[in-house]
């Protein structure tokens, strides 16, 4: 399908219904749609809340770019409307990194992600917009065209499934997983976190006894229990001291109950946080380089990938992509997350003729420095030398100024 057809369709309503335009889109955005509505209790736990983010902004981090890129290996940057609006301005509303973030958090919340782009009237990508559903159905056209349909939009939620950038997690052919698979974990840790709200605003449990040393009727009892009560329930009474009687005597109880059970709440944590693709030493900022790296690997780049294609596929046309056209991430950055692995990556390209000192200087901020740093620095170890005897000689002394 050409370009000029992709945009008609933008606009052109499968058979006699009604579609949301951009402007609609933009609408619904300006009136605070709540992000996640649909999942909102799930999100509201605050430890779901710091996998979630933590995901969303390391993938919104990511740079994104419009690139043609051979099978040789040549890549080359393209200036175009794709690029500006990947690396300057996703729409009106939002920069690359928020939109990112808005995707993946939604991704991971409902399973579901979706986007419509935006064209102009030459064919140019002028935004990428938010859609903000979680659930869709397929459907058919009378021309055998897929299309895509939003229930919570009612009759304004039926679009061309090419004009919808689509990102899922746990597919099925109905439209994804409608629910989590932590519903069991959540109502575990709501349940105990409720518990312990509850039980920093009034235990409920008895702490210690209040014994008379001598021996009262029921009447007299009662008037006893109602002095005390007026003793030590007064607005005086706030410093957390009191005071008895030698009448009485104070009998405590330890009945070795916790108001948090935290060795159930953890491990219920930990599985959350398992099944988002981390763990606690990752959300918490206290994992190993190695725990990083298996992070970054198994979690963050199946989503880069997944976006890498599905942006590919429905921005660009075929003829477009045979022409190398793709959309790419800018991925060393995640591959070496660390100092350590960042210092040793640099150090290695330079020494195996992979990258020049100027380009490793680009990489980590640097101005660009002397021409000589253009060339490749030549090393032994990547040379087929021919049989010969060879010396490493140094530089020569001098009595005065030592080695020159």
């Amino acid at each position: 399908m050409g370009v000029w057809q992709r945009i008609a369709n933008v606009f052109r309503p499968p058979k006699q219904e009604e579609t949301i335009t951009a402007a609609q889109i933009i609408d619904l955005l300006r009136r605070g749609i709540p992000l996640l509505s649909f999942g909102r209790n799930l999100y509201d736990t605050p430890e779901v809340r710091t996998a979630i983010n933590f995901i969303a902004e390391k993938v919104g981090s990511v740079p994104f770019y419009h690139a043609k890129a051979d099978d040789e290996g040549n890549v080359q940057t393209m200036k175009s409307s794709v690029q500006y609006v990947l690396a300057k301005r996703a729409n009106p509303l939002q920069t690359p990194q928020v939109f990112w973030t808005l995707m993946v958090s939604r991704l991971l919340i409902a399973n579901n992600a979706y986007a419509f782009p935006d064209w102009d009237d030459n064919g140019n990508l002028r935004a990428i917009y938010p859609l903000p559903f979680s659930q869709h159905e397929f459907q058919q056209d009378e021309d055998g065209n897929i299309v895509i349909y939003f229930p919570e939009a009612g009759a304004k939620g039926l679009f061309y499934y090419e004009d919808i950038i689509h990102f899922q997690r746990f597919p099925t052919l109905t439209g994804g997983a409608p629910n989590q698979a932590t519903r069991g974990y959540m109502e575990i840790v709501n349940t105990l976190q409720s518990q312990a709200v509850n039980d920093s605003k009034n235990s409920q449990r008895i702490a210690a006894l209040l014994i008379n040393k001598s021996q009262l009727k029921g009447s007299d009892m009662k008037k006893k229990l109602e002095e005390f009560k007026e003793l030590f329930l007064t607005s005086e009474n706030t410093t957390g001291f009191g005071m008895v009687g030698p009448e009485y005597e104070v009998h405590n109880l330890d009945l070795k109950m916790q108001p948090l059970n935290k060795e159930v709440l953890n491990e219920v944590v930990d599985y959350l946080y398992t099944y988002f693709g981390g763990s606690r030493d990752i959300f918490t900022h206290s994992a190993t380089e190695i725990q990083i790296e298996q992070f970054i690997s198994n979690t963050i780049m199946p989503i880069v990938f997944q976006i890498e294609e599905e942006m590919t596929y429905k921005i660009f046309t075929r003829t477009e992509m045979n022409h190398h056209n793709k959309v790419l991430a800018e991925l060393i950055d995640l591959e070496i997350s660390t100092l350590s692995a960042r210092t040793a990556f640099f150090k290695e390209m330079m020494f195996a003729s992979v990258m020049t000192r100027n380009e490793v200087r680009k990489r980590i901020g640097l101005p660009k420095g002397p021409k000589m740093l253009d060339e490749y620095m030549e090393s032994k170890n990547f040379q087929t030398l021919k049989p010969g005897v060879y010396s490493v000689e140094g530089g020569e002394e001098d009595d005065e100024q030592g080695e020159k």
